[in-house]
């Protein structure tokens, strides 16, 4: 009669733990010191995990609960997979930027970044605050429109343009006005940056902007992050039917 071989098990060794704390603070955009506050341990803990060093299990639960894994993520046995198990976990892990492009961001400060984000073919807004900051969303989605549209009639792409007494300038301001009004009210802060896609009916790439809000109450470290990750292809056609669907 044949015998079935026990499944070889293993827990994470200090070296593999180490490199998916960095990556996954890294992803975060936090340093050292945030996670160390998030997990409630010392510094020199994440220290000493990030140089492979040896800490107890109970450090690194407080350490997987704060990168939002389970809470035995770094000290639970684990079947070792086949070598095609192992080359199928690490595509399915990486799976989420199939498609996707990484985009330059920063806080949304300057009237330099409103004119950049104006100057795009399309702008794309969104939120991880709850419903409770809903109206205040669209509030900056309105005013924004409004921008995208005076600086459309200003370059003479639609109707015509505003007289030489229109004062852009105090518009600029009243948007700008609108992203610190929502970053005060709900603990947030608003990023800001732009790429080229390729539009999916094919021809040359078009500049999107990308407008994320994202709550500081989330992520502490939200207002350090740099990059996001936009769509490589987009509809150009139903970007120009939602915009004028705006306007109307």
């Amino acid at each position: 009669m044949d015998t079935v071989e026990p499944l070889e098990t293993f827990v994470l060794d200090e070296a593999a733990i180490a490199n998916f704390v960095k990556l996954q603070r890294t992803f975060n955009g936090w340093k050292q010191d945030m996670l160390a506050a998030e997990a409630g341990v010392s510094l020199a803990t994440v220290s000493r995990v990030e140089r492979g060093q040896k800490v107890r299990p109970a450090q690194l639960r407080k350490l997987a609960r704060a990168l939002g894994k389970p809470e035995d993520e770094f000290v639970r046995e684990r079947v070792r997979p086949t070598p095609e198990e192992a080359a199928a976990n690490f595509v399915d892990m990486f799976a989420w930027t199939e498609g996707r492009v990484p985009v330059a961001v920063a806080p949304f400060r300057t009237e330099l970044q409103l004119r950049a984000t104006l100057a795009t073919f399309s702008l794309l807004l969104v939120s991880d605050l709850d419903d409770t900051a809903a109206s205040d969303v669209a509030e900056l989605r309105e005013w924004l429109d409004l921008a995208s549209f005076v600086q459309a009639e200003r370059e003479g792409m639609i109707g015509s343009k505003p007289g030489r007494d229109f004062r852009v300038r105090r518009l600029w301001r009243d948007v700008l006005d609108c992203v610190d009004r929502l970053e005060r009210t709900h603990a947030a802060v608003v990023l800001t940056g732009t790429y080229a896609a390729e539009p999916l009916a094919g021809g040359e790439p078009i500049m999107i902007a990308i407008v994320a809000i994202r709550s500081r109450l989330r992520n502490p470290a939200a207002s350090t992050i740099t990059t996001l990750w936009a769509d490589a292809k987009v509809d150009e056609r139903q970007m120009l039917a939602d915009y004028f669907e705006g306007v109307d």
